[in-house]
């Protein structure tokens, strides 16, 4: 049952004991705890408050890696507009596309209207700058011809193809203590290291210092909502088995809800929500999402799935080892939800002038992805696209300038 976010009774004794040890927790920890190895909550046990104390900050921070890149990460100071109210329209079957796009933000008193705005100055790049990691034009070919140019859930033939360990912790070199190296070594807190390790050398197989390696393993084909849904943390696909011959993948689909009025601290026997025989989950407002198979079928927590491959030394199947990974975090970020904290404390920078250094902004856009009104009540395996833009957690920087780029080229 701990599929659907059921605690088994071995792991209700062990909450049972922490709460008493350390009393109430953060909700990204109190999650992880929900999940993690049982191994690890014996290991809790024996550590001083202080430890637990500062790890509560730094899950948080491995949840957000996990999340959208930073550079779309809302910044604090950026004036927004006030959040769209619900739709009356609520499960009537409009298509996303027929909705409003959300509007742009401006500065206060700047007198212009978004379209007018310049972009923003980027980043000017020295001889000693690091070089990123591009994405594999190739690689993201062979991923597209092995799902068969569909969504591996709904058969939808507009896709996107999407990275399951994000695409931003990929790109460059990284020293010791900077956000990669913390996301790593802070999931040894609540997984064997022989499991981290196995996920770790599928990316980066030089060690987690250098840039990761692009590769067919680490993508999947998606539908442009379905990624969007995927990216929130909305459902999680669990692996379960691989043919001897590499050639047939079976996942399970499962759903994932928000514990509902999550406070700053939360006890650990707090019991989540169960995903078991749901067939929708709930969007930012109160309003439902769902999705369709292939074959005109409700999707529901515990559905399998068959991803397949002709070739699995040219297209292999999605690593067995990241999906267990994004098993483990997608649900994680499924019933905690989005992280808060401030991107800028996570890479100890101090001001938004910083934080443009440290990651380039994309122009035209105010960055918010939090507001998932616009398709928290719509059918998701819809084929319409809305006309606006997402950027979920798998969408590279490079994926998002050349969909601009077309986007003028049709203008």
């Amino acid at each position: 049952m701990e599929d659907f976010n059921l605690p088994s009774t071995e792991r209700v004794a062990l909450l049972e004991r922490l709460q008493e040890t350390f009393g109430n927790v953060t909700p990204h920890f109190w999650a992880a705890c929900q999940i993690c190895d049982l191994s690890a909550l014996e290991q809790l046990l024996h550590e001083p408050p202080r430890v637990i104390e500062g790890a509560l900050f730094v899950t948080s921070q491995m949840v957000r890696h996990w999340g959208p890149s930073p550079r779309y990460q809302s910044r604090p100071s950026t004036p927004r507009t006030p959040t769209p109210q619900k739709s009356t329209a609520s499960n009537s079957g409009l298509s996303p596309s027929t909705l409003p796009p959300p509007q742009i933000s401006t500065a206060p008193n700047s007198g212009q209207s978004p379209s007018t705005l310049p972009p923003p100055p980027k980043r000017q790049k020295t001889l000693d700058s690091p070089t990123p990691l591009p994405r594999d034009v190739n690689t993201k070919k062979r991923a597209e011809e092995r799902d068969n140019f569909c969504c591996v859930l709904t058969g939808i033939e507009m896709i996107e193809v999407a990275h399951i360990y994000p695409h931003h912790s990929m790109r460059q070199k990284e020293d010791k203590g900077e956000p990669r190296h913390i996301f790593w070594n802070h999931l040894r807190m609540f997984w064997p290291e022989e499991k981290v390790t196995a996920w770790e050398v599928k990316l980066f197989p030089q060690g987690i210092h250098e840039k990761g390696h692009e590769e067919v393993y680490n993508l999947i084909s998606l539908a442009h909502q379905v990624h969007a849904c995927w990216g929130r943390g909305l459902f999680a696909l669990k692996p379960i088995s691989e043919s001897d011959d590499k050639k047939i993948l079976k996942v399970q689909f499962f759903w994932q809800e928000k514990q509902q009025g999550s406070l700053p601290r939360m006890s650990f026997t707090t019991l989540p929500i169960s995903t078991q025989g749901l067939e929708q989950t709930t969007g930012a407002h109160g309003g439902h999402i769902w999705l369709f198979d292939k074959n005109g079928k409700k999707i529901r927590s515990g559905d399998f799935f068959e991803l397949r491959t002709d070739n699995p030394v040219q297209k292999p199947l999605p690593s067995f080892e990241l999906l267990e990974l994004q098993w483990f975090l997608q649900r994680i970020q499924g019933m905690a939800g989005a992280v808060d904290v401030g991107w800028e404390d996570w890479l100890g920078i101090g001001s938004e002038s910083d934080l443009d250094n440290a990651s380039e902004g994309v122009p035209g856009l105010d960055d918010d992805i939090e507001d998932f009104s616009l398709l928290s009540e719509k059918c998701l395996s819809s084929p319409a696209k809305p006309n606006y833009v997402l950027h979920p957690k798998h969408v590279s920087i490079a994926e998002v300038e050349g969909d601009r780029d077309r986007e003028g080229e049709r203008v």
